[in-house]
């Protein structure tokens, strides 16, 4: 997979080339004679863009660093936890909220391995389930969507268009960003997150399960130009090895060519889905 900091310098080095040429086009003598203010506003709006486009990030950024520095204050906790017997395994911490932690490190809680384990299980149910559900009632149903019209022709998916443009790939079926994942691969998944962001980079392109339009993965897809589509049936219609051809103009995923025959089945182990990854563990920590 592509540098993601060296993807971003040669995206900066682009824009600023490009700012440079229109500055060069507002300075000849004819545009000067006829608009002597041009070049002094298209210096401005460069000047402006050009510090936009770094602030544009800045809540993120900063946000991740918060989120970071929790984390790892927490670990340092249960690692201390662990030692003293107070906590099972790696983990667990994150099953609990902060105040949770604090009765717990007080004497307030008598044994958080009780409040732990059905949440733990819970979490464990969910992780394992191959499908993240778009909607669900009050009764716990799956309310799902009207499937798409029928493809035209065997081997072609349709489904909503979220980003234009169109890649050709090998599927490369993926339920948590630190999994493996190779530069030119198209990236499926049910949906993706903020961990998830590094990926894009050397993606072909993007086939999502749910979302649409305003999804971190429809956002992320036409920040990095990259064709996606959603609504797609990943899980049950896509096997990681597929050759396949992306359209984001029009919805249509195009199977060419099966997979091989040692990729077809996942590890048992692998099944399931992440939304942040290794990232966000649980939860129940960051509620209060």
């Amino acid at each position: 997979m592509s540098d993601p900091s060296v993807t971003q310098k040669e995206q900066v080095a682009k824009r600023r080339e490009a700012m440079a040429a229109q500055e060069k086009r507002a300075a000849t003598p004819l545009r000067r004679c006829l608009r002597p203010f041009l070049l002094s506003k298209v210096r401005k709006r460069n000047a402006i863009l050009e510090h936009n486009m770094w602030i544009r990030n800045m809540p993120k950024m900063h946000g991740a660093r918060a989120c970071g520095a929790i984390r790892a204050a927490a670990i340092k906790i249960e690692a201390e936890m662990v030692r003293s017997g107070e906590l099972e395994e790696e983990g667990d911490i994150f099953h609990l909220t902060m105040t949770e932690v604090d009765l717990a490190r007080s004497g307030g809680l008598a044994d958080i391995k009780d409040l732990i384990r059905p949440r733990k299980e819970a979490y464990e149910r969910a992780l394992a389930y191959p499908e993240c559900p778009m909607l669900f009632d009050s009764r716990g149903r799956i309310l799902r969507p009207d499937p798409p019209k029928a493809a035209a022709e065997e081997g072609t998916l349709v489904g909503f268009a979220i980003s234009p443009g169109v890649a050709t790939g090998r599927v490369r079926i993926i339920r948590d960003p630190a999994e493996r994942f190779e530069t030119g691969e198209v990236l499926a998944t049910v949906v993706t997150g903020p961990a998830w962001t590094p990926l894009f980079v050397g993606a072909a392109a993007v086939v999502l399960q749910v979302g649409g339009v305003l999804q971190h993965g429809a956002l992320c897809a036409r920040e990095y130009g990259k064709p996606a589509v959603s609504n797609i049936g990943v899980m049950s219609d896509l096997k990681t090895g597929m050759l396949v051809s992306v359209d984001g103009n029009t919805g249509v995923v195009k199977i060419l060519e099966e997979a091989p025959e040692e990729e077809e089945a996942p590890k048992e182990e692998e099944e399931g889905w992440a939304l942040g990854g290794s990232f966000m563990c649980a939860p129940a920590f960051f509620s209060t």
